[in-house]
């Protein structure tokens, strides 16, 4: 009897020592975004794609889209996925990552900023061949 009193003791001490749960900051960031550029003849348009992967991180996919004046469309390739990216609580997406497109390593760093379901961002993507820096607004659908 005294050793189920003691087993009771232990087991309802340390559930109620329990450590809150970490807050879930990747939901917010979860959905489908799109937004669209113009150069002097293309209409780019780009989707994204943001998946929960845990509370503190997200995978990030997205493709492009390119409208000649002529009404012809392209769409990239290969879409892009990026996985493992960061969330903050201050509604940041923080890359700073690597990944594989079409048989190359690339790294890509950068902010995304999310204010009332619009992404602001400002990443660089690097190869060994080339950078390329992105910068847009893109809108949640």
């Amino acid at each position: 009897m005294k050793n189920l009193i003691l087993l009771s003791l232990i087991f309802f001490t340390l559930t109620s020592c329990r450590k809150n749960p970490e807050p879930d900051l990747a939901e917010k960031f979860v959905g489908d975004y799109y937004g669209s550029k113009t150069d002097s003849i293309v209409v780019t348009t780009e989707n994204w794609k943001i998946a929960k992967q845990d509370v503190n991180h997200v995978n990030v996919i997205f493709y492009f889209t390119n409208t000649y004046p002529n009404g012809d469309v392209t769409r990239s390739k290969y879409d892009i996925y990026i996985p493992d990216v960061t969330v903050s609580e201050n509604n940041v997406l923080d890359f700073n990552n690597q990944f594989v497109f079409d048989q190359l390593e690339y790294s890509v760093i950068g902010k995304a900023y999310l204010i009332n379901d619009i992404f602001d961002y400002d990443i660089t993507i690097t190869s060994e061949y080339n950078t390329s820096k992105l910068k847009n607004k893109i809108y949640r659908k």
